[in-house]
């Protein structure tokens, strides 16, 4: 498994860091969320390092190995329940929802596909409001959505559907989503999306909520080596 210099997992007991924003004022920033997919191939779980406990469950059609997860069911492929996901389940006291403040998502996956549903909490109709990252004709999109408003923005002219590794930032703020991929900044939107706060897990390789029929799964197809949520 590749890292990316200067790049390591989330502290473990999710201190908080001092990070500089563009005005120059320090602000705390707290990992909620730290998905290795480092596991052994036989493994049911996917460890949270974040120090939260947050940890993910494996559905039987991952492949875990090699450092990373490998999703293999085709985006139309007909519903097959939990099996094609790994799935953190939802946290009661709203620490994995976005809320109204500042929420990162750090990602690095390659795939040669180009749909399918990667990251998401929530979907269309969830009470709450929902965030998702997809990537339809190759594109990857990062959308954050709620009943006060809707931002999305994605990876520009960058297809992410090449076969290569591609480590991606989406980054929402009470008035903004902003997409970096491999450190370039590729889209940014000025919306306010309101307190988003759902009771849905967060899903890695499609839609945990479908049938195939009405609605549509979604399943990515490709290797996830990790996923980091941070707060603030």
């Amino acid at each position: 498994m590749r890292r990316l210099p200067g790049v390591g997992a989330l502290a473990a007991a999710a201190v908080a860091t001092t990070l500089l924003t563009t005005t120059g004022v320090a602000s705390a920033s707290t990992g909620v969320l730290d998905l290795e997919l480092n596991e052994a191939r036989a493994a049911g779980t996917a460890v949270d390092s974040s120090g939260h406990h947050h940890d993910a469950q494996i559905g039987s059609r991952v492949r875990m190995g090699g450092g990373h997860a490998t999703f293999a069911v085709l985006a139309r492929d007909a519903a097959l329940g939990t099996a094609p996901l790994v799935r953190v389940p939802d946290a009661r006291d709203g620490s994995l929802d976005p809320g109204k403040g500042t929420f990162t998502i750090v990602m690095r996956y390659r795939t040669t596909h180009g749909y399918g549903n990667i990251l998401q909490k929530g979907q269309a109709t969830s009470a709450g409001g929902q965030v998702k990252l997809q990537q339809p004709g190759g594109r990857l999109t990062c959308m954050f959505k709620t009943s006060r408003g809707r931002a999305t923005a994605g990876s520009g002219s960058v297809t992410m559907d090449n076969g290569a590794w591609h480590t991606v930032r989406c980054v929402r703020t009470a008035t903004s989503v902003t997409m970096y991929v491999d450190g370039r900044r590729t889209g940014r939107s000025t919306h306010s999306t309101g307190d988003l706060d759902n009771s849905m897990p967060w899903t890695i390789g499609g839609k945990p909520d479908c049938d195939g029929t009405r609605v549509d799964c979604d399943y990515f197809a490709g290797d996830v080596d990790y996923v980091r949520l941070t707060k603030g």
